[in-house]
């Protein structure tokens, strides 16, 4: 009977996700991964392994040292092409199949953070894991939002922005399960060592995704000293070696390896602190909170009309939260103590949060790009998870106190902010989709053969109209061309009226 509830909350969890994530699917493959898609299959001639090698050298430049997280992102956008053009299918099905798998990962390590936080604050009653995943997954899908202008990590960068996530939760939910109080597994200092330093060859986002697990344990050693309790001091300590020293000697040794962000023009890890950094961060933070980037988000997107699709979304949500809370009012009953207990993993996520962000917002490259709440870049997907996991801890620490009309009020309260965000970001969603909808065009005709050459030069006459950069038109045009080639064995578009409008820079204005 237990593991069929646990199946049960865990389904109710995927499938919250999955309606919060509908207004995301909508929107074609755009930015860098549009390159991407194009360039990690033509750069390697068709070959995975040698992606793979290509993503690892990659990730040793510009200033940065990421090459497993640039290895598996290169791997990542070569079976974008190999697996569309294998199955004659729409790279958007890929991109949305493994972006979605990677958020419901996110969530799932949000909720192993949440479930051993409470265990750490001596939670009263069986603490379920599937159970805090479907809370999570709830209020991930309630909040979620949307930013066309931005580098939006929910729409794109999926490895990056909830790849990185999903590895950061796990291991700062982890740092909790390896310092409950009396655990002795010797297996925990090889799981923290080994993730953590994945992590920060992963990308330099989880270098403040690891900071705030050094704040668990440094909680934990404060606690072991105030209880002169030898053995959990010393645990505290050998896990902040290994979870923590380690990975940060490898980071910055590696820094020094990789070649210099002075020799490069890339800015987005060149650190810059002072007030305009501070003010960034603030602004960062704002934008992650429920409901925290309306204001700007609503004025770039016009008018937002309750539309049919967009509020049946909506109800469809409503109705899926309301059925969490009678589950949850029918479930075993849990209780929190209000004890210092909490604030071991209460700060353990919001150092996360915190630091996690100022990785970012303490660039020049996003110290000149953000400049309100909604506009954001690869951290908002661990600050509104952050933000998810705190306020599920305040529901489940206040539900048991809270009077009988409270359940239905939150209720009405949660419906309300739905009729603004779902439909706020179906709008969003179409505004993106509308701009970039000559993306999906283009990549739909490289993957078949079934689209007749005039439909394919076509796509790529209508795509270079727009006015891409250079070095993004040249690239995009050769690689798709020799994609196709290399797996049809034929040319995509010989019409030289065609190609030599894609050789000429569409005029601006």
């Amino acid at each position: 009977m237990t593991k069929i509830r646990s199946a049960l909350w865990a389904l109710l969890g995927t499938v919250l996700l999955a309606l919060g994530a509908i207004p995301a699917a909508r929107v074609p493959i755009i930015g860098d991964d549009f390159h991407a898609f194009f360039e990690s299959y033509a750069i390697v001639d068709g070959n995975a392994g040698s992606a793979f090698a290509y993503g690892w050298n990659q990730g040793l430049l510009a200033g940065h040292f990421n090459p497993v997280g640039q290895a598996i992102g290169a791997v990542y956008h070569f079976g974008a092409f190999a697996v569309s053009s294998s199955l004659g299918i729409s790279p958007q099905y890929y991109d949305v199949f493994f972006g979605s798998g990677l958020m419901w990962l996110t969530v799932a390590g949000a909720a192993l953070t949440l479930t051993w936080g409470l265990r750490h604050a001596g939670a009263v009653g069986q603490v379920s894991y599937w159970r805090n995943f479907a809370l999570l997954a709830a209020v991930v899908a309630s909040t979620l939002q949307l930013h066309p202008w931005s580098n939006d990590p929910v729409t794109s960068f999926g490895p990056a922005g909830w790849g990185s996530a999903a590895i950061g939760f796990a291991l700062l939910g982890m740092s909790l399960r390896s310092t409950v109080p009396g655990r002795t597994s010797v297996a925990d200092f090889f799981l923290v060592g080994a993730l953590a330093v994945v992590a920060v060859l992963y990308y330099e986002m989880l270098v403040g995704m690891i900071a705030g697990t050094a704040a668990v344990y440094v909680g934990v050693v404060v606690r072991a000293r105030l209880r002169r309790n030898t053995a959990d001091l010393r645990r505290g300590l050998l896990l902040g070696v290994v979870g923590v020293v380690l990975p940060a000697v490898i980071f910055v040794g590696g820094r020094f390896l990789a070649i210099p962000s002075t020799e490069s023009n890339y800015t987005g890890t060149t650190l810059s602190v002072g007030s305009a950094a501070a003010a960034t961060w603030w602004t960062a933070i704002v934008g992650a909170l429920p409901g925290g980037g309306w204001r700007y988000l609503s004025e770039m997107a016009g008018s937002v009309e309750l539309a049919l699709k967009p509020v049946a979304l909506a109800l469809l949500l409503c109705l899926a939260v309301g059925l969490l809370v009678v589950a949850w009012m029918r479930a075993p009953r849990l209780w929190v103590p209000w004890t210092r207990a909490a604030l071991i993993p209460v700060a353990g996520v919001v150092a996360t949060w915190a630091l996690t962000t100022a990785t970012h917002t303490t660039t020049q490259k996003y110290i000149d790009e953000i400049k309100v709440p909604g506009q954001v870049y690869l951290y908002y997907v661990v600050g509104v998870v952050c933000a998810a996991i705190l306020i599920s801890w305040a529901i489940i620490a206040l539900a048991p106190r809270a009077p009988s009309f409270a359940g239905p009020v939150a209720l009405l309260l949660v419906g309300a902010f739905l009729m603004i965000q779902m439909p706020l970001n179906w709008r969003l969603a179409t505004v993106s989709a509308d701009a970039f909808a000559l993306n999906r065009t283009l990549a739909g005709v490289v993957v078949t053969d079934e689209a007749s050459e005039d439909e394919r030069c076509a796509a790529l006459a209508a795509w270079v109209t727009r006015p891409w950069p250079d070095y993004y038109r040249e690239a995009v045009v050769g690689d798709a061309q020799e994609d196709f080639e290399r797996v049809f064995g034929e040319p995509f578009c010989t019409d030289p009226v065609v190609l030599e409008q894609a050789a000429t820079p569409a005029v601006v204005g």
